[in-house]
Order: structure tokens, then sequence, then C-alpha cells
């Protein structure tokens, strides 16, 4: 079967039909597909369907398996249905660890990747160590979040400024970083540290210890975190929590690595 745009008016532009034709011919496919593949059933040339799923891939609507170069839809197809094959996988190899950590901390984890300048959440698990489906999609600014800021942290200076070019650090709170340069300074702090904090950057009450998702080229393709109160998350129980997550974070990197 191919996979064809139909469209035919003026200001859809050749690019997008195409780029739309290969979402369409991933998301109806019933298993992940070479690029070769994806050429075939759109009928483009092999150069020109490469060049759009990098670039697709890029921008987070495919996602690539670097191990056998098949493409399937990216997590953030999933704000259009709940077919991202990556999100689905990513919660599949993550659940039973951070039910593990909410059960051993009595605090609730959150499960989240990162879109653009905001964190998507994909998982929140109580201290019980039940799902909270409610938090699916729910959106925050990285800048100010512990599980942002995990991520952000394997972001070059380059790619951070790309990131923020069109969006202003949100001033949430007293203590929410002001600049993209403080932004910066912190995040080489915390990749060489390995985990992250929110002391009351977005809500005055919450507080915060994340540590980030990698994958086998180290680039962080998610992040978890702790969240609680002052009373919980604090300079006496940050390095406790710190050590918890992070080894939570390298189990679940190390089970996505091996699949």
């Amino acid at each position: 079967m191919k996979f064809k745009i139909s469209m035919t008016r003026n200001y859809l532009s050749g690019s997008i039909k195409k780029a739309l034709a290969i979402i369409e011919c991933v998301a109806k496919s019933p298993k992940p597909l070479k690029s070769s593949e994806v050429a075939n059933l759109t009928q483009l040339e092999r150069a020109t369907a490469f060049r759009i799923l990098t670039y697709l891939t890029s921008l987070g609507y495919l996602f690539k398996d670097v191990t056998n170069n098949l493409y399937s839809l990216g997590h953030k197809i999933f704000e259009f249905g709940d077919k991202s094959d990556f999100l689905k996988t990513l919660i599949s190899y993550s659940i039973d660890h951070i039910r593990d950590l909410s059960r051993e901390t009595q605090l609730i984890t959150y499960l989240a990747v990162l879109e653009g300048p905001h964190i998507v959440y994909c998982d929140k698990v109580g201290p019980s160590g039940e799902s909270v489906p409610r938090a699916f999609r729910m959106r925050q600014d990285a800048h100010s979040t512990a599980l942002g800021k995990a991520m952000l942290a394997y972001k070059s200076f380059e790619e951070l400024k790309e990131i923020y070019k069109t969006y202003t650090l949100h001033q949430h709170t007293d203590n929410t970083i002001p600049s993209l340069e403080k932004l910066y300074a912190q995040l080489r702090k915390v990749r060489k540290d390995g985990y992250s904090t929110n002391e009351a950057e977005t809500f005055h009450y919450v507080y915060g210890v994340g540590a980030p998702i990698l994958d086998k080229q180290n680039r962080a393709i998610a992040a978890i975190s702790l969240s609680g109160t002052k009373s919980t998350i604090n300079i006496k129980t940050i390095p406790i929590l710190a050590e918890e997550i992070t080894k939570t974070s390298k189990n679940i990197s190390l089970k996505i690595s091996d699949n």
C-alpha cells in the first residue's frame, strides 16, 4: 500500500507534504521501517526520504533505533495519539524501577521526556507504588524543574541557545534561574554530579531531585525525579536521595541499552 498525501492546495509546500507522507507511512506500518522501505512506500527518492527522516527524528516526531536503523513514531507524536513506540518502551522499561524507588523513599516519582524548552510527563508514581494516569501529557518549563535540568545538562551551550531562542526563562518564583548563562553554569554541575535539584523553582512548596536516563550514545532521552516538600527534600536528605535516584536511573539506562 502506498502512502501519498492527496492535498494539493497552493499553500501546502512540497516539503510539508513529503514530511506528512513519511509520518503517515511510519504510523500505519505494523512494524518499524528502514529508510529504504519508507522511500519505497512514499515513492520518494532515497536521499530525500533519509533527509526528512533525519529531520523528523531530530524534532522528536520519529524515533530511530540506532542498533538496527529502524524508524518508528517518536515521543512528540503522542500529542496526537498514544501510538508512540518510544514512550511505550520507555515506560515499560522504567515502571518497575520507579515503583521501587517511590516505595523505598516514600516520595512521588516522575518520569518525563524533554520537548524543546518543556518537559512532558510520561508517568507519575505515588509512595504506594501505584501510577497516577492524570500526570500523563502534563507540561512544565524545563529550566525550573529537576527533570528538565537533568536532561538539559546534556545539551551544549549552542543547543541551549537554539532551544531558548524564542522562549523566555519564565521567573516562576524567586528561586527560578533567571538567565541562560546561569542555567548553563548550573547544568555543568548537574552533569558532573549526575543529578539535579529543584529548590522551589516552579512552585514555592515543591522540591525535587532528578537524574537522566541515557541511551548508548550517552544522550539524555528521558529523566526521573523525586518530588516532595522542603521537609522531605533538603540539604540533609538530598545526598541520600541523589544516591538512590542515580542508581535507579542507571539501572533504567542499562535496561534500555541492553534491549
